[in-house]
């Protein structure tokens, strides 16, 4: 019993933490810590990270204009609802939003990647030019 712990003892350590590749002791990962953008600091509009996600997967989103250089801003216009004939106003990805931390986990490279497996056509732009980088 010392070497091999009964299926009880396991099961009420999951309880106590849910384990992840962040905190798991297999990766050894660190700065896993930070938990996105907090909306409290916004002077816009946000829609939560979470919300963005789920109409995500679910469809619903149009377009996505991330801001260059490393897409820490990003903007979500969402398709119009059934019936409904006026284009939606394009509104910040805010709450839990992940913003680069190039000593960390957090990237924006990840909704990148997301909103293209979902064939959601997205751009960066480059705040002050004209140019912009379309997908």
């Amino acid at each position: 019993a010392l070497l091999f712990p009964s299926n009880n003892k396991a099961s009420a350590a999951e309880e106590v933490a849910e384990w992840t590749p962040f905190n798991g002791l297999i990766y050894n990962y660190r700065g896993g810590e930070f938990g996105g953008l907090d909306a409290s600091t916004l002077n816009e509009p946000s829609v939560p990270f979470q919300e963005f996600g789920k109409r995500l997967e679910a469809g619903e989103v149009a377009f996505v204009e991330f801001l260059a250089p490393d897409g820490d801003k990003a903007y979500v216009t969402f398709k119009p609802k059934e019936g409904d004939a006026s284009a939606a106003a394009p509104i910040r990805i805010g709450e839990g939003y992940p913003i680069e931390q190039h000593d960390g986990w957090s990237s924006p490279s990840f909704v990148v990647r997301a909103v293209k497996n979902n064939d959601v056509p997205y751009k960066f732009v480059v705040p002050g030019l004209g140019n912009n980088f379309s997908n």
